[in-house]
């Protein structure tokens, strides 16, 4: 499953793929391996419309040499400051909810043009049809998570994206619903003290504000220092992004725990609405159902839940540890301050003396530091290890899909893209 970090990354390389973007990099093409945070990505499929400006990408993590297409991530690209077309999508797409995008041109009248939520839309329907037994997830940031937040209400999938405003004005009926029902599949991470995230005053409960600790010059707030990716801080050992503990942060840490236990119901319910799409498709094609294609059914649905089922829990683990982590540090501090505190005190005495007489009071490292460090390092070998044989189980069922699909031909045209 993707982290945090990974998503921040994510949402800052799929700028590289406008020509217009000082990073613009043309190596970033459909097939291409990228590595981000120690792990390498496949570039599975790549959008650029100049028409209306838009950008987007999907990928998928490398493991063992082959991308790993049980879980993919489509990222769209946020507002370049020197693209009219994203300007004009920010007033007239994410603001107004226009279907329609007018261009401004110097020397004629405005074009109209297909907004950039109907590429988006239309870009995000291919990557479904090409990957049907994928868990998609969509991220990006300012612009490119309203599109990223829109898309995933729409299809029932999660949503982990940055600085994004609402993306209501885009949204159908159902859409809406979705994300009214499932607040736990969407992680908007909004700095406090950015003033294009927060730009519109609804939807902030789908908003996880966070305040960065740092002071709210003006100058950063517009679309400046608060504004970027580059701001968030996440956990290096399990890329979690970080919330700084402060009184105003107890609604983002309460909404962030909150997202996280009810996000198995959300990802089940998407599911659950997959798998109806799915059995229809079959039916149509000869009425009934083959004993392939009920084998068929029930590995995908399996192989689905035990990817919501692993998105749930490696959320929550990767809580844990980080919790657990942070509890190791705090009591290796607190033995080097009792340390310091027995040399202060007695000041004529020798390090094995110091220790001697702090251990005479039931203070030792290893009662201090050791043996929590060790009973940490315990439960966080213990999640690792439940994610490991999950992840085991996946490649199994995975292996038996593609299986299946190699020997009964009639069935794999059923989901050949068109």
């Amino acid at each position: 499953m993707f982290t945090d970090k990974e998503y921040n990354q994510i949402s800052e390389e799929v700028y590289w793929l406008d020509p217009k973007h000082e990073d613009y990099d043309p190596t970033m093409k459909k097939g291409a391996v990228r590595e981000l945070t120690g792990i390498e990505y496949e570039i599975l499929d790549v959008k650029h419309e100049p028409k209306n400006g838009m950008q987007a990408m999907a990928v998928a993590p490398v493991v063992n040499g082959k991308a790993d297409t049980t879980q993919v991530v489509i990222a769209y690209a946020g507002t370049n400051q020197s693209d009219s077309l994203d300007i004009a999508t920010d007033i007239q797409t994410v603001g107004a909810g226009s279907d329609k995008l007018k261009s401004f041109d110097w020397f004629g009248a405005p074009k109209s043009v297909v907004p950039q939520s109907l590429t988006a839309r239309q870009f995000a329907e291919s990557i479904r049809n090409k990957y049907p037994f994928a868990t998609i997830t969509t991220t990006g940031h300012s612009l490119g998570e309203s599109l990223a937040f829109y898309i995933a209400a729409e299809n029932k999938w999660l949503n982990v994206g940055f600085n994004g405003p609402y993306a209501g004005s885009m949204m159908s009926k159902d859409g809406k619903k979705w994300a009214k029902d499932n607040p736990g599949m969407f992680y908007n991470y909004r700095n406090r003290n950015d003033a294009v995230g927060g730009l519109r005053v609804t939807g902030r409960e789908f908003a996880i504000i966070i305040d960065m600790e740092k002071d709210g010059k003006m100058a950063d707030r517009i679309g400046g220092a608060y504004h970027s990716l580059a701001m968030w801080e996440f956990d290096k050992k399990t890329g979690r992004l970080l919330i700084p503990d402060n009184a105003f942060n107890e609604k983002a840490i309460k909404k962030r725990a909150e997202n996280d236990k009810q996000r198995l119901l959300g990802v089940l319910n998407s599911t659950q609405a997959w798998m109806k799409f799915l059995r229809n498709k079959l039916k149509k094609s000869g009425g009934g159902l083959s004993a392939n294609e009920a084998i068929f059914l029930d590995s995908v649905e399996a192989l689905l839940v035990l990817n919501a089922q692993m998105s749930t829990v490696n959320a929550t683990f990767l809580e844990a540890e980080s919790f657990l982590r942070r509890q190791t540090e705090k009591a290796e501090r607190s033995w080097r301050k009792s340390l310091e505190a027995g040399k202060t005190l007695g000041p004529d005495l020798s390090e094995p003396e110091v220790l001697d007489a702090l251990e005479s009071i039931g203070v030792s490292k290893s009662i201090v530091s050791d043996r929590p460090k060790e009973r940490n390092e315990s439960k966080i070998a213990e999640y690792k290890e439940i994610a490991s044989s999950c992840d085991t189980l996946k490649t199994e069922i995975h292996g038996s899909i593609e299986t299946l699909l190699s020997v009964d031909q009639q069935l794999a045209k059923q989901f050949q893209p068109e």
